[in-house]
């Protein structure tokens, strides 16, 4: 059944607009609490986070109310990262957790997210009761809001503290190290974080007023860490996005890691400490297929998912795999967390290159992205791909070729009347003739 309100990271919209408004948040803390009583609780209870937008107090306050409609109780921790509601739920003390944040978008979206008691996303089965449930509640008349107060300091302190026990002491004594927390909600654990490892740190982007989140910085915006490395050195550099769960590493050069090297590099140094668990990598569709080129010759397979962290790291737990992620900057590690966490993965990151002694910039030279074309069509309708014989005929045609050494995507877009081409192969040559043939083929049965 397709969902109505949750997306590829829980519901995310525009402040106000019809996708996020107080009583959607309403509506989604009644569901939250009819489907933790469905689990068996009896008075639920909810740990959220949230982080620097405005609107963010206003969105808890009336998830709070909904919450608290069905009989179950709401502890806000405050602004902190989203890895650390999951974390802090998974300890054990409430039987699910949220976070309202839009990550990486602009101040005037918002969002929820949730976590299942052991602090992961939710399931499928979860994710599609919670949007039936959301669906089956009607608005509130009156929108009754609960004001929250923020309070238990000491689980964000655990958080933390965890953080600071799963790498060693003085892992970056002596390095100098620019962080980028987006005006976002590491602003005020990041630079703590790096320190106590031994860091001298030099921080951006760690001024929140409600509205600037992301704006200009974090790691959407690779510049604003560029223009820092241009009148300063650095042994690296990490950028995270709005709630902390994304990061892009720098090397000394200030040149921002595609984020399928940061995978790689990652897998190559879990493989040589033998922790890679069946060396396998697991990541997206969306990842560039010269990452699987590359790990291929350090013995790393690749497992693909679907787009969004939560497809990464459902299949991690089914599989037992022990590290995943996206070419957008989320990063599992499983043994620290089961949803992306950008502070775990730069210290990781950190951990490569002082464990191997080399640059980050030598660290990621294992890997060359192959060429990609891309394009987006406007058709006049939108059959099965497979009922479009000429198209359909092209797909194969074009696999059989590639074999292992080219990819292609083909697929309708959700929210126009596109429909979007991929081809990645080994030289721009094969690429662009490839996704001409595409177009030629979409021409003669869409158009």
């Amino acid at each position: 059944m397709a969902l109505t309100h949750f997306g590829t990271d829980g519901i995310r919209g525009e402040y106000g607009g019809s996708k996020l408004n107080d009583a959607l948040a309403y509506r989604a803390g009644v569901a939250a609490a009819i489907v933790a009583k469905s689990n068996g609780e009896t008075a639920p209870t909810m740990i959220v986070g949230r982080d620097t937008r405005a609107s963010g107090a206003a969105l808890l306050g009336a998830l709070a109310a909904g919450f608290a409609s069905e009989g179950g109780t709401i502890e806000s921790i405050g602004v902190v990262p989203t890895p650390a509601v999951a974390k802090i739920v998974s300890q054990g003390e409430a039987s699910l957790g949220c976070a309202i944040t839009a990550s990486h978008n602009p101040y005037t979206d918002n969002g929820i997210k949730f976590f299942q008691s052991n602090g992961t996303k939710p399931s499928a089965e979860m994710e599609q009761a919670l949007d039936d449930a959301v669906s089956a509640t009607a608005p509130p008349e009156t929108l009754f809001s609960r004001e929250i107060r923020d309070g238990a300091n000491e689980r964000v302190s655990d958080y933390g503290s965890y953080v600071k026990g799963a790498f060693p002491s003085d892992l970056l004594k002596g390095k100098r190290i620019a962080l980028d927390c987006a005006n976002g909600a590491t602003c005020q654990i990041a630079g703590d974080l790096f320190e106590h490892f031994g860091a001298t740190t030099v921080r951006i982007g760690c001024s929140p007023n409600g509205a600037n989140i992301n704006e200009g910085v974090g790691s959407e915006c690779p510049q604003a860490m560029q223009s820092l490395f241009a009148n300063e050195r650095f042994d690296m550099g990490f950028a995270f996005d709005g709630d902390g769960d994304r990061m892009i590493a720098f090397d000394e050069n200030g040149n921002p890691l595609a984020g399928e090297a940061t995978l790689g590099l990652l897998a190559i140094h879990a493989k040589a400490a033998g922790t890679l668990r069946a060396d396998t990598l697991v990541t997206t569709l969306q990842s560039n297929l010269g990452l699987d080129d590359a790990l291929k010759h350090e013995g790393i397979a690749v497992v693909r998912v679907d787009i969004g962290d939560k497809f990464v790291a459902r299949l991690m737990l089914a599989e037992g795999y022990s590290l995943g992620g996206e070419e957008s900057g989320h990063v599992v590690v499983g043994a620290h967390s089961l949803t992306g966490d950008g502070l775990v993965a730069a210290l990781s990151v950190a951990q490569a290159a002082v464990d191997s002694g080399a640059p980050l910039s030598a660290l990621a030279a294992f890997y060359a992205p192959f060429p990609q074309q891309t394009r987006a069509i406007r058709v006049s309708a939108k059959p099965p791909i497979e009922d479009c014989p000429r198209l359909q005929a092209t797909i194969e045609a074009l696999r059989a070729e590639f074999g292992e050494e080219g990819r292609l995507l083909v697929r309708y877009s959700g929210t126009e009347p596109k429909i979007r081409l991929l081809v990645e192969a080994k030289t721009d040559a094969i690429t662009e003739e490839s996704i001409a043939r595409l177009e030629r083929a979409v021409a003669e049965d869409l158009n």
